[in-house]
């Protein structure tokens, strides 16, 4: 696994924390692709989309929750299966890119959210799926 999916899988529970959620989602960790340096972040500020407006997109649609003093979060069971899917790509060389191919196929609320603050979905998976074939 590269440095930047490792690094968007580690940082995304301080993201789920900063919403006071008990458990960590996919689009959690679409935030931490969006907000760190990587070729995936490069793609998505290319679509127009910023960290800083999935962010407050994603805030103003959550409801009001308690902090958690959690030490650690659990994966919800639709990141546990985003990670098991990415156990396909082991003969590869795994990237934030392919972390952000897995999310956009297999999570809605990313998705949604994606369309929310202005991305052709459609558009940008051919890109995407473009820049996974060149890799």
């Amino acid at each position: 696994m590269s440095e930047d999916a490792v690094r968007d899988l580690a940082r995304s529970p301080a993201e789920a924390r900063s919403l006071h959620r008990k458990e960590v989602f996919p689009v959690h960790v679409l935030l931490c692709v969006a907000h760190h340096e990587s070729d995936a972040s490069s793609l998505l500020k290319a679509a127009g989309v910023e960290y800083s407006v999935l962010y407050a997109a994603l805030s103003a649609g959550q409801p009001a929750g308690k902090p958690t003093n959690k030490r650690t979060l659990p994966w919800s069971s639709s990141m546990e299966h985003i990670l098991q899917l990415s156990q396909s790509y082991t003969k590869k060389y795994f990237t934030s890119n392919h972390l952000l191919a897995l999310i956009l196929d297999n999570d809605k609320d990313s998705v949604t959210l994606l369309r929310e603050c202005g991305l052709n979905v459609p558009e940008f998976r051919a890109t995407l799926a473009q820049r996974l074939g060149d890799a």
